[in-house]
């Protein structure tokens, strides 16, 4: 490639990163408005997020390695023209069509993000000489963690612009970036192997299966509940498929001559190593997604403002990226791994232990300063870095997919884990707010009204807290009053209100400090969990050495 054309080729890629990543994101915020758009109830409305999940993994691996067999250029425009038709129907069904044809339209636009995202990353790293390979893909790692950091944000502000019923738009923004990408990609060389090999075609319709079938397990197992989880009809089967088509894939791909998956990857310690990494960040990164929360329940603000922390988040992982591609090129990739769970590790604690304690922006700003540092040194670059290091230039696609594979699978797993500690502690709100209540209003009801009698039964079925279940620590207090409206006998009900007007900060209190034992619970899991990352990082070697795809 040609060295005038690498900054365009870079601001290309760079383009494309930041198109494919917030695109997952930017549909969060919106997917209760497009489920109540098309009528359809949230166990189903949530395939717009799984179907896309389960689409861009199961086409990564075969999309990039047609890529290195055809040609990058070639490939990726074919990607980026899927993605932005995709995202053209995604949008037109707001005005005409129905959900199925919305899913199927997810479908597209995930196929040709499962060709964006490996592709850019080789091309950006081969384009570079090796001195300068880590700087370029400090700048992937900055653009890839700020987009997947501000999606949601970036979704709930073109629905506050647009309107919730013209919800088409967060996928109508992405045709003039395909446009321009279109136009840019003149300046791409169109890179490919020279010895094209028959076609994997068993090995794809293998590894599709696997990998699906994976995905749609994990994707429906509570990790809290495991004993009866895996005992449902959505879990057990798909991993049972998964377990029998491993040694199937391992068959078909010893046997092709140009495998979709490359079996020798596992086979060498630095790609193994990688891989785990790959992992680890996967199921660590997404405690993120819960800052908005965690913050706004930490300072007492309004539910949906504390999607201005998650831009905090970005602006210093946006820092820290690139910082990490400057290391990545003096001190490689152990030392920027290790380095990055350090920031992390120390992020996640200062929020765990202290914000939660302190409530206060000072703690929680301090937490978010270095969680994000960890976040720009681990995510994308560094790994990145180092399995291209470790393959042949013209297989770098087929094994970025791999990693990125890896890591999806860690994406997909923790959500349950991370939410899991919150929905826990979440179950001791009924009991901690029953007793604050009883406790607080018993002696200002008339004589001969039984209130625990009456108050214990309904809260006890339940009843007594559905009006709580979207309820915040700005809220509490009122969705309180509300639910004792159903409870307690009307010739009490104005004592009752008044009493519990009058304990609004102890309620309030209770229903932070509850939720936040669940957050510190999630932290420190995040901390555990870095903690390991560093442990795998030192079996890295320090300096590059010829790898598995260089014999």
């Amino acid at each position: 490639m040609k060295r005038e054309n690498n900054t365009l080729v870079l601001v290309l890629f760079l383009l494309s990163i930041f198109m494919g990543a917030i695109d997952n994101g930017i549909v969060s915020p919106a997917r209760e408005i497009i489920e109540s758009g098309f009528g359809v109830g949230g166990n189903v409305g949530i395939w717009m997020i799984t179907i896309y999940t389960l689409s861009f993994a199961v086409s990564m691996p075969i999309i990039s390695k047609l890529s290195d067999r055809h040609g990058h250029k070639r490939i990726f425009t074919l990607s980026i023209i899927l993605f932005g038709v995709g995202s053209l129907l995604c949008g037109l069904n707001n005005f005409f069509g129905n959900f199925q044809l919305f899913l199927a339209a997810r479908v597209i636009q995930a196929i040709g993000a499962g060709g964006i995202m490996p592709i850019a990353n080789t091309v950006i790293g081969l384009s570079f000489p090796e001195d300068k390979r880590g700087t370029a893909l400090g700048f992937v790692g900055a653009v890839y963690g700020v987009a997947t950091i501000v999606g949601p944000t970036l979704g709930s502000s073109i629905l506050g612009a647009a309107g919730n019923e013209n919800w088409g738009w967060i996928f109508f923004i992405n045709i003039p970036i395909c446009i321009t990408i279109l136009a840019l990609s003149f300046y791409m060389k169109n890179t490919r192997k020279d010895d094209l090999k028959p076609m994997d075609f068993a090995g794809s319709i293998v590894i599709a299966a696997a990998i699906a079938s994976l995905m749609y397990a994990l994707t429906n197992l509570d990790l809290f509940n495991i004993g009866v989880s895996i005992k449902d009809t959505k879990v057990y089967p798909y991993l049972i498929a998964f377990l029998i088509l491993i040694p199937v894939l391992i068959l078909v791909e010893r046997r092709a001559k140009d495998p979709v998956l490359n079996l020798k990857y596992f086979k060498d310690r630095q790609m193994l190593v990688a891989f785990l990494l790959a992992l680890i960040v996967g199921v660590g990164m997404m405690g993120m997604i819960f800052i908005p929360q965690f913050a706004e329940n930490v300072l007492k603000i309004k539910a949906g403002t504390g999607g201005y922390m998650v831009t905090l988040l970005a602006v210093f992982s946006g820092i820290s990226a690139p910082l990490s591609g400057k290391f990545l090129d003096k001190k490689g990739g152990r030392f920027v791994m290790i380095l990055g769970f350090t920031f992390t590790i120390l992020g996640t604690l200062i929020l765990g232990y202290i914000a939660t304690a302190n409530l206060n922006f000072i703690s929680l700003l301090a937490g978010l300063a270095l969680l994000g540092f960890g976040i720009g040194f681990t995510l994308g670059a560094p790994l990145n870095y180092i399995v291209l290091q470790h393959v042949r230039e013209n297989e770098g696609a087929t094994a970025l997919a791999t990693m990125s594979l890896i890591r999806s699978i860690g994406v997909t797993v923790s959500p349950s884990i991370m939410i899991g500690f919150v929905l826990e502690a979440a179950k001791n709100l009924q009991t901690k707010l029953s007793d604050v209540a009883q406790q607080s209003f018993a002696s200002m009801v008339p004589p001969g009204i039984n209130m625990k009698m009456d108050f214990g039964a309904n809260a006890s079925n339940g009843k007594f807290f559905e009006s709580l279940k979207s309820a915040d620590v700005t809220n509490v207090v009122d969705r309180l009053k509300e639910a004792l409206g159903h409870v307690v006998p009307p010739n009490v009900q104005g004592f009752v209100s008044s009493g519990v007007e009058k304990i609004r900060e102890t309620i309030e209190s209770t229903f932070q400090s509850t939720l936040n034992t669940g957050y510190k619970q999630m932290f420190t899991a995040m901390a555990v969990i870095s903690f390991v990352g560093i442990l795998a990082a030192l079996l890295l070697e320090g300096k590059k050495r010829e790898g598995v795809g260089k014999e």
